[in-house]
């Protein structure tokens, strides 16, 4: 005999326990399914976000050592300990596990590892047993994407999960996609002195950013000897015991070798197991959830959100959509997302962006004023070791509304929230540029606008 539940929740990561315990906290009899307790937090947790994050702390402190000497500061550096950084990282993990795991037992949310599949609109089978609901949410994540001529082989050919698993130090890495995780990772190898080459299909660095904006992590990649190459094209791999061979295409014809091939060409929805048909539930030909506005599928008492929907693949996009989706779910007016999404790159120089974008802007047509300031004339970012870069807002000519804004440099990251807050709420130029920022603080470039 089945098991009911009011609402069940497929995947733990961050939208999915995020969902569970909106619904746990409201009273619904909530059931969260994942592979394992172990895989509570998803893949930001386990092998994304929270992991990289460590990681890329470990190179700013090695990024920052030698501005240390000028401020009177004698020391000597004697590498990274890999093995020490990687059991650091699981320590961290597991804290912040412990930390959802706990809320979600206060909230009377249960949990049941197994793998979950649709049997029909209302019936799941997970590893076995048999579970019913009257609503559920969908948030199974992604998956790396593989390239077919080099497949993944976890020693050689690896994907970001892969890489938390070293205890040493390739000597050289390749890195395939100028995207997020590859330009994160390429500067993490680079302070730690390996040799990094970075192998991009398209023109430029992060090509959903602006062409400044790229341009300003290009030239601090170049400085630090990592190799770019954009407009490439992989060709031809060849594994060895000893490495990778790689023959790439630019605008002439090159051989690579390099000890480990780090494979971030992007990420794939992980629905293949969930047999979607069998609940009627749409899924393009890419295998993304089709949703409405409100994250309903076509099945309207089953929701979706996160990565294996198609919107922005980050953990507080994921955050919003759960949060959005559990109160539909719990009744009352239908929400939409309507919020400003800021995007977060966490390379050195770090790049962050919300809102409309000078590119975009000028795809649409729309008649726009750029501000600009650059950190070379910021006092805290000069005390900080690292004036590159700029700040940059997206004003309508006719309203002055700032309609979006780029950030690269140091501290971008936490300093757009500043202006996510002024783009949601359609903030004018001229009331922006009076507010009174702190002196000395590298958020009062915007002062400089």
């Amino acid at each position: 005999m089945a098991k009911h539940y009011d609402a069940v929740v497929i995947g733990a990561g961050p939208g999915g326990y995020q969902s569970a315990l909106h619904l746990g906290i409201s009273g619904m009899k909530t059931l969260l399914i994942d592979k394992g307790k172990e895989r509570v937090g998803g893949t930001c947790l386990n092998e994304g976000c929270i992991s990289s994050k460590a990681y890329l702390k470990a190179a700013r402190y090695l990024l920052s050592a030698p501005s240390m000497s000028d401020f009177g500061i004698q020391m000597q550096l004697e590498g990274l300990d890999m093995k020490r950084l990687k059991e650091k990282t699981v320590l961290l993990k597991d804290e912040l596990r412990s930390g959802v795991l706990w809320q979600l037992e206060q909230t009377g949310v249960e949990f049941l590892a197994g793998t979950a599949r649709f049997l029909d609109p209302h019936t799941l089978d997970v590893s076995g047993e048999t579970i019913s609901f009257d609503k559920c949410i969908v948030a199974t994540g992604s998956q790396a994407q593989a390239l077919a001529s080099l497949p993944l082989d976890g020693k050689r050919v690896l994907s970001s999960r892969e890489l938390f698993e070293l205890e040493t130090l390739p000597a050289s890495i390749c890195i395939i996609g100028g995207g997020l995780i590859g330009c994160e990772f390429a500067t993490f190898f680079s302070a730690l002195g390996c040799e990094v080459t970075l192998i991009v299909r398209s023109s430029a660095l992060l090509s959903s950013e602006d062409e400044d904006v790229s341009k300003v992590l290009l030239k601090a990649f170049k400085k630090r000897g990592i190799r770019v190459l954009t407009s490439a094209t992989l060709q031809k791999a060849e594994v060895k015991e000893e490495g990778v061979e790689l023959s790439v295409m630019t605008d002439v014809q090159e051989q690579i070798s390099c000890e480990l091939v780090l494979c971030a060409t992007g990420r794939l929805p992980f629905t293949q197991l969930l047999e979607t048909q069998n609940a009627g539930i749409e899924c393009d030909a890419k295998g993304f959830i089709c949703v409405n506005g409100t994250f309903q599928t076509s099945q309207k008492h089953i929701y979706a959100v996160g990565d294996c929907i198609n919107t922005l693949a980050y953990a507080h996009t994921a955050y919003a959509e759960a949060k959005i989706a559990a109160h539909n779910i719990l009744g009352g007016s239908l929400r939409e997302n309507t919020h400003i999404t800021p995007s977060a790159i966490f390379t050195d120089p770090e790049i962050a962006s919300c809102g409309l974008g000078e590119k975009a802007a000028k795809a649409q047509g729309r008649d726009i004023e750029i501000k600009k300031a650059f950190f070379k004339t910021n006092a805290k970012a000069k005390i900080e070791g690292d004036d590159s870069g700029f700040a940059k807002l997206i004003i309508c000519a006719q309203s002055g509304m700032i309609l979006g804004a780029s950030v690269v440099g140091v501290e971008a990251t936490e300093i757009i929230h500043e202006m996510v807050l002024a783009v949601e709420k359609q903030v004018c130029y001229q009331e922006f540029k009076d507010i009174i920022h702190v002196h000395p603080s590298v958020s009062e470039i915007f002062r400089y606008l």
